[in-house]
């Protein structure tokens, strides 16, 4: 938690001491849906300095500020409530108040506005569709895709091109670059989302797309420019594979809209320091593997660092392998995540003799194994019958 204050206070001090004009924080205040008082206090603090020093903040509603229950209200909704100066909320309420309309900041160098597409809640996005309540799933994320494309078609046409104007959205994209550098927020998911495509976002209306959602930056889109800012810190070590910050930008309002980024005001992202994640894997050759594993942990800095080591070793270099000194080599550590050895995967056991998997149906293999575990016979009944279900749909589909 501290490391994270530590990036997120490297964010505040910047947007104070340069002056910015604005803030937008594009989703996921807290990494659980019903954060902890400490959690919303350090959270509500940083904030409040920005409201305090003239900065106007927008604050989108990521996933993991929603509750669990719709009924309640979500983790960023108390800015709205107390009325807190120069901050907005962008979530699904404000749409049902104010229609299909992007909310207007009013910066010290004049207006901003702010379209905004908040995590998608199907039970919102569509609600009054017909078609919804027939869908299959794959049908019903097309209806998602379309309804999110509708609701930036929606703002786009409100906005004056004569204004500079930012969409900002919390979503998962389609594009294989997001595909390639998710980082741990694909497990973090709960159930399956549907991906749209930036062709949904009607991005030429707008001179900026600030996405949130994925824990590593990337840039998605340069005409306009489109970038996901990324996590300030690694969540864990499955986003510590690129560099963590926030983006920064400069608009020239003299410039019609689609220049107004240009040359040093162009998007960037500014880095922040912080603890680093160091990975460490080994496979020893040696019958002895404790001098190669000493020896790979010797090879990194490991000051102050978060590490986990992972040793692939046979069975007799199990034997032995001293992990003691293993850990006594990682003192410098900040903290030591783990370390895991690894054996080769046993073979699977063979199928007994008289089954042949070439010649055996699905139903006849999955009966087998069944009655191999010793399944009774009323649950094995059901269990094959539930399997014959699934195959003759999904042959059906196929078909």
């Amino acid at each position: 938690m501290q490391d994270f204050l530590d990036s997120f206070d490297e964010l505040i001090n910047h947007a104070i001491e340069e002056h910015v004009d604005a803030v937008i924080f594009a989703g996921d205040a807290y990494k659980a849906r019903e954060p902890s008082q400490t959690h919303q206090r350090e959270f509500a603090r940083r904030i409040r300095r920005l409201s305090e020093a003239g900065i106007a903040t927008f604050l989108l509603v990521g996933n993991h500020d929603l509750p669990n229950a719709e009924s309640r209200a979500h983790a960023l909704e108390i800015f709205r409530t107390l009325d807190v100066p120069n901050v907005a909320v962008g979530d699904a309420g404000w749409f049902q108040r104010e229609g299909h309309v992007p909310q207007v900041l009013q910066t010290r160098a004049g207006p901003l506005q702010v379209a905004f597409v908040p995590w998608p809640q199907v039970s919102h996005l569509l609600a009054n569709s017909e078609e919804a309540e027939s869908a299959s799933i794959e049908q019903l994320y097309k209806l998602i895709e379309r309804a999110i494309s509708d609701l930036v078609a929606a703002q786009a046409e409100h906005i004056d091109p004569d204004i500079p104007s930012i969409l900002t959205c919390h979503l998962p994209l389609s594009d294989q670059l997001v595909a390639d550098n998710s980082g741990s927020e694909l497990w973090m998911q709960s159930g399956t989302v549907a991906r749209v495509p930036l062709s949904a976002l009607h991005m030429d209306h707008f001179d900026y797309v600030a996405l949130g959602h994925h824990h590593n930056a990337m840039q998605l889109n340069s005409h306009p420019p489109c970038w996901y800012s990324g996590a300030l810190r690694e969540v864990d070590f499955g986003d510590a594979r690129t560099a963590k910050g926030f983006v920064t930008l400069e608009f020239d309002t003299a410039k019609p809209r689609g220049e107004r980024l240009s040359g040093s005001g162009a998007p960037r992202l500014h880095e922040v320091s912080g603890r680093p994640f160091v990975s460490i894997a080994v496979k020893p050759r040696d019958a002895d593997p404790n001098g190669e594993v000493l020896a790979a942990i010797g090879e990194r800095d490991l000051t102050d660092a978060i590490v986990k080591v992972e040793i692939h070793v046979d069975r007799d270099q199990e034997t032995l392998l001293r992990l003691s000194e293993a850990r006594r080599a990682l003192a410098d550590a900040h903290v030591i995540a783990g370390i895991r050895t690894f054996l080769p995967e046993d073979s699977r056991s063979p199928l007994p003799p008289n089954i042949q998997p070439d010649a055996s149906s699905p139903i006849e293999t999955l009966d087998t194994y069944l009655k191999l575990r010793d399944v009774a016979d009323e649950r094995r009944a059901r269990l094959l019958a539930a399997a014959t279900e699934i195959i003759e749909e999904s042959e059906a589909v196929g078909a």
